[in-house]
């Protein structure tokens, strides 16, 4: 076996056997990566909370040979993100992330810049107010997107090249990869009508570093027309369904 030691951010954990659980991991340097932690279902454990999502921390692991799988040794606890923890809000959007995460990459997929991604974004929901928490997954995805290839086409017509300075009105094509000008929209009826205002909110999020609302195009309010917006992208091009935190977060936004 070799022995590995990397960054990571627990995103899911099952049971196993009588004390143990599988968890999979988002590391820094491998990737997505599957491990036993021994005796994690005990409540005196140290790995107990650890391995807990979202836990950010320092693992140690014995690798099987050629898998992204083995067994943790050790850790070290950088951040357990609280606020997310004990707030059903920002658990159920945190969740939604990994979720959008392990649909977009293989086990093995070593990616540094989206591992950043994923905590900022963790760390920015934590942090952040609950009317920004729409922002700060349109900011995610997109991001995503652009870092696993599927970055959508913003700045001109899929279909013609139009210039979209002088589109009369906007429309958005997952199947296509991005924007359609009024004339190549009417033509394609899975096309989605939207406005100019998301389409610049969405150009901005993804070529900008902050994940701020105020800054954005249309402010808040704008948010649920682009992930509505997104949400389709994500089913065509990467899953082509819809997780369980899709669904909690729905519910929450009817409960306010």
């Amino acid at each position: 076996m070799d022995i590995l030691k990397t960054r990571a951010v627990a995103l899911k954990d099952y049971k196993f056997l009588e004390q143990d659980k599988i968890v999979i991991f988002y590391t820094q340097d491998f990737g997505i990566f599957k491990v036993v932690a021994k005796g994690a279902r005990r409540i005196k454990s140290r790995f107990a909370v650890a391995v807990q999502f979202p836990s950010y921390i320092d693992i140690l692991v014995y690798r099987r040979k050629s898998l992204n799988s083995g067994i943790l040794s050790d850790c070290r606890i950088r951040h357990l993100f609280p606020g997310i923890r004990k707030n059903i809000f920002r658990f159920a959007y945190a969740s939604y992330l990994a979720e959008i995460l392990l649909s977009s990459l293989k086990e093995g997929q070593v990616n540094k810049a989206l591992f950043s991604l994923l905590l900022r974004a963790l760390f920015t929901l934590e942090q952040g107010k609950k009317e920004d928490f729409g922002i700060i997954s349109s900011f995610y995805k997109l991001k995503l997107f652009h870092l696993v290839g599927y970055t959508p086409q913003l700045k001109r017509c899929v279909e013609c090249g139009k210039n979209r300075d002088y589109f009369n009105s906007f429309y958005f094509a997952p199947a296509k990869g991005g924007i359609l000008c009024e004339e190549c929209g009417k033509k394609d009826i899975q096309a989605i009508a939207t406005s100019r205002t998301a389409v610049l909110a969405m150009d901005y999020l993804l070529y900008n570093g902050k994940i701020t609302a105020p800054t954005v195009p249309g402010g808040h309010g704008i948010e649920k027309q682009i992930n509505s917006l997104l949400d389709a992208y994500f089913l065509f091009h990467i899953d082509g369904e819809k997780g369980s935190s899709w669904s909690l977060i729905k519910h929450l936004e009817k409960l306010k």
